[in-house]
Formats: C-alpha cells, sequence, structure tokens
C-alpha cells in the first residue's frame, strides 16, 4: 500500500509517505503534507492518515505554490519543506 503512495506522490516535493502515523508537529509552519496508510482487514478498508499545517499548506502556502506553477517558476520558491518544530 505504501509502496503505490510513494510511487504516486514520488514527484511531489511537499508530499511525504511515510510508515509512521504522520504529526501535526512535523508540518507546523510548512508547505508539506505527511500521509500514510493501513488496510483494515477485517472490513478490507483503506484507511489514510495525513498531517498538514492548515495556515500553510491549507490556504497561503497553496496560493503561493499555485501562483509559482502559474508564473512558469519552481512551484518550491518561496515555500519551506520541512516544519519548524524541533
Amino acid at each position: 500500500m505504501l509502496g503505490l503512495l510513494r510511487e504516486a506522490y514520488a514527484d511531489e516535493p511537499f508530499v511525504v509517505v511515510d510508515e509512521r502515523l504522520p504529526s501535526t508537529k512535523a508540518t507546523l509552519g510548512s508547505n508539506s503534507v505527511h500521509i500514510t496508510a493501513r488496510v483494515d482487514d477485517r472490513t478490507g478498508w483503506v484507511v489514510v492518515v495525513a498531517a498538514l499545517d492548515n495556515l500553510g499548506k491549507g490556504a497561503s502556502g497553496q496560493a503561493v505554490q499555485c501562483a509559482n506553477l502559474a508564473l512558469g517558476i519552481d512551484e518550491t520558491t518561496g515555500l519551506a519543506k520541512a516544519g519548524v518544530y524541533p
């Protein structure tokens, strides 16, 4: 399951796929989203858990990323990939 996610997001600079459960501390102040997934064998459902900073990735950071793409510059310009939590 994680292999499929890693493959799907391989070229996305702000997406981190990890085995560990994501933490909002790791995304604080960044434009990144951390995701993981598990299969519930009892139900056959796939459960995906994600963490992001809703002021970064969820609002202003996403606007800057889209503006960068629209202007033809690197989408990561001016955006933090790493969170500020120590």
